[in-house]
């Protein structure tokens, strides 16, 4: 598992969740939906490693603050991408 340095990084995060959530997230409409299950692609966005971390922890942390308003939401990630901030 790779460790992050302190420092600036891009991520984008790609989960499943219950659609019912999905719908009540920021632009719905661009989430592909099976079912009872939505697929939903955070980012790309800049996030701050602030200490050395996991990127499963970076995702973790980065979809928690996405899905702000549904707290306690469940969800599963499925992709994490992860690169270095070049501004």
């Amino acid at each position: 598992m790779t460790a992050y340095q302190p420092g600036n990084y891009l991520i984008t995060v790609v989960a499943t969740l219950p659609a019912k959530i999905a719908r009540q997230l920021y632009r719905p409409e661009r989430f592909q939906y099976s079912g009872d299950t939505a697929t939903v692609t955070f980012g790309p966005m800049g996030i701050r490693a602030t200490k050395k971390e996991s990127g499963k922890d970076l995702a973790a942390r980065f979809v928690k603050f996405c899905m702000d308003e549904q707290k306690g939401a469940k969800y599963t990630i499925k992709s994490i991408d992860i690169k270095p901030d070049p501004s």
